[in-house]
């Protein structure tokens, strides 16, 4: 297989996992002679997750010759896949599409359940070999985000978030070390981003427990004495232009959270998120609308941005003998600031900024469906019951702490750019 269609497998390979059905495609696969019938054998063990035997197969075409990749493109096209079809090849749909094939039930029985096309056709015809004429079906159109029942799932129980309340200030006393302050009234605000269900177009699927995470951060985030801003599945224009107009002017700390699919760059820390329009905005894109540079209002104020979502398709119970080490080029927007017209003084462009990833580049990001992400499950109890006296490099600390003893497999990430002073939240105590 050339490198440029092993690139366009690698690229689509969320998308190819968690949007087609295995039967059928080891089906289409096995009809284009992809595969033989013995390589199939281990597609069907049912003892092992059906994502994990997907995983694998995408893995296996792209180690199947010149021809599996146009043979894979082909069977989304017969299978009425369109549009992974053309993430994978943007010249590979003509103007007259072949017909989607619907699937037929089958009685149980104790033959294989991977059947092929030609013979799923010969089954929708009433088995008999007489030619009708079939009208090719064009792709449905792109449609608003679609609206979900009232009740989809059943709505899980929010945990009560009992914060303990601080009863004295901080101080440095006089060390190296200052405090960031953090006595006022206007303690911080609190901004989340979360993108739950996204356009059919974008072949997302929908975040489920995600709503439980952000109502615990809520519910955290006000017992401590934070202003709270939510928005949800805001498309990526929406994104980017609510980032340019939150009020911010006064607050002493702001931490933005972000909630939703992510992909990893190779070669990268950098993590690309999916907005609900099937946009992409990254990571480090975030970061830099907050910067002192774009965002001068927040100069000197502790910014903490915490990223919930997948960063590559790794996962912690499969990791490979050999890994890639981390290389030491030179970090995102290390270039020397450029000047301004008027500056008021010389300074860093990033600075005061903490970062904090719910896994490793590369990895997954666990999700309970009714309890929420583990991250922050272990982010809002730590919080809770150390904030009054930890500050929060420290209580970042003692997450990844919980995520382990809690969860086992999963790490977190904290990046500090700049954030050289010590921030204590002072649950529930401020001064006039």
């Amino acid at each position: 297989m050339q490198d440029e269609h092993r690139a366009a497998i690698q690229k689509c390979f969320t998308s190819l996992v968690e949007q087609t059905d295995l039967e059928t495609m080891v089906s289409a696969l096995y009809e284009k002679g992809v595969f033989s019938e013995a390589m199939i054998e281990p597609y069907k063990d049912t003892s092992k997750e059906s994502r994990l035997r997907k995983r694998q197969l995408y893995m296996d075409v792209m180690r199947r010759g010149p021809h599996a990749f146009r043979h894979l493109v082909d069977a989304l096209m017969e299978t009425g896949a369109w549009i992974l079809a053309r993430e994978l090849d943007p010249e590979s749909l003509p103007m007259r599409r072949p017909e989607r094939l619907a699937p037929n039930p089958r009685p149980k029985s104790n033959d294989s359940e991977y059947v092929s096309l030609s013979k799923a056709k010969k089954m929708g015809t009433g088995g008999n070999n007489t030619k009708t004429e079939t009208k090719p079906i064009q792709p449905p159109p792109i449609q608003p985000l679609p609206t979900l029942p009232t009740t989809p799932f059943e709505t899980p129980d929010i945990p009560k978030i009992n914060v303990v309340k601080s009863t004295k200030f901080m101080d440095d006393n006089g060390k190296d070390i200052k405090l960031y302050p953090t006595r006022g009234r206007r303690r911080g605000v609190l901004v989340v981003f979360s993108y739950i269900e996204f356009r059919e177009h974008t072949m997302e699927t929908y975040r489920r427990g995600v709503d439980v995470d952000c109502q615990m951060l809520k519910n955290l985030f006000s017992e401590i004495g934070f202003e709270v801003i939510s928005y949800q599945n805001l498309t990526r224009d929406e994104t980017l232009a609510q980032m340019k107009n939150l009020p911010l002017k006064g607050a002493e700390c702001v931490f933005i959270v972000i909630s939703s699919h992510g992909y990893g760059r190779d070669g990268s820390w950098d993590t690309d998120i999916r907005c609900s329009d099937g946009g992409l905005i990254s990571a480090h894109a975030v970061v830099d609308h907050f910067n002192n540079q774009n965002c001068p209002v927040l100069i000197g104020i502790p910014k903490v941005f915490i990223f919930q979502m997948c960063r590559g398709e790794n996962r912690y119970l499969e990791l490979q003998a050999e890994q890639e080490a981390a290389t030491d080029g030179a970090p995102y927007g290390s270039e020397a600031p450029r000047s301004s017209p008027a500056p008021r003084r010389r300074d860093r462009v990033y600075s005061d900024i903490l970062i904090a990833h719910s896994t490793l580049p590369g990895f997954v990001s666990h999700r309970d469906m009714d309890k929420g992400s583990w991250f922050i499950q272990a982010l809002c109890e730590v919080f809770a019951a150390n904030a009054h006296e930890c500050h929060v490099v420290t209580l970042f600390t003692l997450v990844d702490k919980a995520l382990q003893e809690r969860f086992h497999v999963q790490t977190s990430v904290v990046e500090n750019w700049g954030f050289n002073c010590k921030l204590y939240l002072h649950p529930g105590l401020f001064e006039d």
